[in-house]
Order: structure tokens, then C-alpha cells, then sequence
């Protein structure tokens, strides 16, 4: 999708939306939906096999990878991640280290 194209629609999410936002997402399956909530605790991420706490530090290196949501006034809530930052992620390494291979 391009900057210019505006999406009017409701954001898709992979898995259950988180409670009190059911209303926001449009559910869809895990390789057509935008966003996907954080992997269990000990869980892996189906899309990188990474750990949780792995995906988290990846979101202060990657800019928009995740977003925070949460009621005012609430102390918790829940971390869902943008997947196709994620894929363009793992896209953009994986041609960082073909290009390291092949200048070496």
C-alpha cells in the first residue's frame, strides 16, 4: 500500500482483539491481517520465530512496528504488532546480509 492510498476501512487483526476494542478490528486470517497481538509469554511469533521479549526490543529499533493500546486512566493493555513492518524488516536484513555475502 502506498502513502497516498487512505484506507477508510477497519484495521485487520490476526487472533482476538484485545478487550474493550472488539469493535475497532475486523478479524482476518494471520497472512492478510495487519496487525497481530504480541506473542504468549514463552510463545514465539508465527511469522519470525521470534520470542517475545526479541519482538519488543525489535519495536525500539524499528520505528511503527508496535502499537500500544490502552483505555485512559488503565494501567494495562495491549501491544499488537504492524506486520507488514515486520515482514519489510525481515525483508530489508535478509537483503543486507545477501549483499555483505556477496561482497565478501
Amino acid at each position: 500500500m502506498t502513502t497516498k492510498q487512505l484506507k477508510t476501512d477497519k484495521p485487520t487483526l490476526a487472533g482476538r482483539a484485545p478487550v474493550g476494542s472488539e469493535h475497532k478490528f475486523e478479524p482476518a486470517s494471520l497472512e492478510a491481517a495487519e496487525f497481530a497481538r504480541l506473542p504468549a509469554v514463552r510463545g514465539r511469533c508465527p511469522i519470525s520465530f521470534l520470542s517475545r521479549s526479541a519482538i519488543v526490543d525489535l519495536g525500539v529499533v524499528v520505528p511503527g512496528l508496535l502499537v500500544r493500546l490502552r483505555k485512559p486512566g488503565a494501567i494495562r493493555g495491549a501491544v499488537l504488532v504492524h506486520l507488514p513492518t515486520l515482514r519489510q524488516y525481515l525483508r530489508d536484513m535478509r537483503e543486507a546480509q545477501l549483499e555483505t555475502r556477496v561482497q565478501s
